[in-house]
This record gives C-alpha cells, structure tokens and sequence, in this order.
C-alpha cells in the first residue's frame, strides 16, 4: 500500500477554511509564543487538544456541507482559536512553574 499525502484542493469548503484559519493562526501564536517566552511545545500540545476535543464535540454539528459565508466564517475563525488556545495553554503552564 502506498502512502499518499492529500491534497488540500479535495477537500470541502469548510475544511480549507479551517485549514486557512490554523495556518494563519498557527504564524500568529507562533510568533507570540516566541515574544511572550512560552513553551511552544505546550502551546503546540494545547492547540492538537483543543482540536481534537472540537473534532470530538462539535465535528458532528460543524457545516462541513455548506459553502456559505456564515460555514466559512466559522471554519476560519474555528480555525483561528485552536492555536490561541495553545498559547493560552503555554501560558498557564508558564505561570504554574515554580
């Protein structure tokens, strides 16, 4: 069996929107994660759980069908939280050190 790595063009609309707002929300906490002195593995380990317990919660619910302004709205900005969520992860692990 050969392994293939997907291409991002196959999936819905409200996959690639996501897929934007994690991209460009990924930069952004990356870049604050470095400025604020944080764990970028913790925010790393807070966005993967908080997207895998959105996927777990709310993925059923989400409008993956849907190509309207309102689905691709909420796919970026989804998209945009779960790395802000790492860094307020990091963040609370930072505090918590002694």
């Amino acid at each position: 069996m050969k392994f293939r790595i997907p291409n991002p063009r196959d999936f819905p609309a409200f996959a690639q929107a996501q897929l934007w707002g994690m991209a460009v929300g990924f930069a952004l906490a990356w870049l604050a994660t470095d400025k604020w002195h944080l764990s970028f593995w913790g925010m790393a380990l807070g966005w993967g759980v908080s997207w895998i317990g959105w996927e777990i919660f709310f993925g059923r619910t989400a409008p993956a069908g849907r190509k309207d302004v309102a689905a691709i709205s909420y796919g970026i900005f989804t998209g945009l939280a779960f790395p802000w969520v790492g860094v307020a992860f990091a963040a609370i692990v930072q505090a918590a050190r002694p």
